[in-house]
């Protein structure tokens, strides 16, 4: 594991190309929250870096992975997203999949993860989803479909109301802020 951190952390701070099986090994090998943390970084400042492309899946893969453990742990740590970030970053990814189009999978897949740890988890938890993620998420029209099933579901159900009012009381406002259109 230090081994893989060393290496993580000197790739960062290089310039030259990433062996994608190299990131592929790191992504697979690890559990670590923090490892996982440099590698959602890695992914993002040397994404143009990995040869050949990482590719969405395995990319997809890890940020979800790492942003759900996020919210799961909370970990207080300077390298790690606490669970209230991890839950508006992993808003802003659904929304940047939904703009680039053809993700339903990737979304679909994401909204049953994220369904499962709302179920699986206890207030604190629930707490985050709700209005750290699902309230802004659904200010997004698009990303409603993915949630619906909420609205089916006695667990569910008043958090997706509760979210979905918000939502439609504040179509798109982070997305706003985020562009800075609400400034």
């Amino acid at each position: 594991m230090t081994d893989d951190l060393n290496e993580i952390d000197a790739t960062l701070e290089a310039s030259g190309p990433i062996p994608r099986d190299r990131v592929v090994r790191w992504i697979e090998g690890t559990s670590d929250l923090r490892t996982l943390a440099k590698l959602y970084r890695l992914t993002d400042e040397g994404y143009s870096r990995i040869q050949p492309d990482l590719g969405m899946d395995a990319t997809c893969a890890l940020i979800q992975r790492y942003l759900l453990q996020c919210i799961r742990e909370n970990v207080k740590d300077d390298e790690v997203l606490s669970r209230f970030d991890a839950a508006m970053d992993l808003h802003g990814w659904l929304r940047h999949l939904l703009s680039m189009g053809g993700n339903e999978k990737v979304l679909r897949d994401a909204a049953t993860a994220i369904t499962d740890l709302f179920l699986n988890s206890g207030e604190d938890v629930r707490y985050t989803l709700e209005t750290g993620f699902l309230e802004h998420a659904l200010e997004t029209e698009g990303l409603r479909p993915y949630f619906e099933h909420w609205a089916a579901d006695p667990v569910l159900r008043v958090a997706w109301e509760a979210a979905l009012a918000w939502g439609k009381a504040h179509p798109d406002y982070i997305a706003g802020l985020v562009d800075g259109k609400n400034d």
